[in-house]
């Protein structure tokens, strides 16, 4: 299956403090990246909801984890952005155990797509991000956005340069929710995560 036949999607939960949230349930594949690079527009347009996941014209509002439940089989997560955010310091610090313990701990989570703007690439913040996840070995991939925003042949050049700062650590897609081109690869390779093996347990 490339691409399922949404027929349900629904806000199940939140969780503001680490280890909240719904109970561990479905899969789970987890969605990270800066506040301002199209997460929820992502997010609506993979599910084809429009404003299922909330949009704002200030980046940075979400402050904590957001569990949508899709055909009652797997759950995408929407973490909190990091980088250009609202907030008081002390509350964006606050974010970290919330993600970290949820990265780390969460039996469910198949994988993380780390979601960037084409037309920034990667930076220090999104090295250190897989670093981490691959110390947890979780599957990563990057899903490079907003590249309807460019040329075709700019695009491609945005989409090339990622995939060569990574060095095939992980895969990386080209992705527009404006689009919709790159949905079809980007579900293939959820679908191939939701249907792998559970976590194994930390030690």
């Amino acid at each position: 299956m490339s691409r399922p036949h949404i027929t349900a999607a629904e806000f199940l939960g939140a969780a503001a403090t680490p280890g909240g949230g719904p109970p561990p349930g479905p899969p789970e594949v987890a969605i990270a990246g800066r506040s301002n690079v199209g997460k929820s527009s992502l997010i609506n347009s993979l599910l084809g909801r429009r404003g299922l996941a909330r949009t704002s014209r200030t980046p940075g509002r979400t402050r904590q984890l957001n569990f949508f439940l899709v055909n009652g089989a797997f759950v995408l997560v929407d973490l909190p952005g990091y980088g250009f955010a609202v907030g008081a310091e002390a509350e964006r610090r606050a974010w970290a155990p919330l993600v970290e313990t949820y990265l780390g701990g969460r039996p469910t989570l198949r994988g993380v797509l780390l979601v960037v703007d084409g037309r920034r690439g990667i930076e220090a913040e999104e090295d250190q991000l897989l670093a981490y996840l691959a110390a947890l070995r979780l599957p990563a991939a990057v899903v490079a956005t907003k590249l309807d925003k460019l040329g075709r042949a700019p695009a491609r050049a945005a989409l090339a340069t990622v995939a060569e700062r990574l060095g095939g650590a992980v895969p990386v897609l080209g992705f527009s929710a404006h689009s919709g081109e790159g949905r079809v690869p980007l579900w293939r390779l959820l679908t191939g995560w939701i249907a792998g093996p559970r976590r194994p347990a930390s030690p």
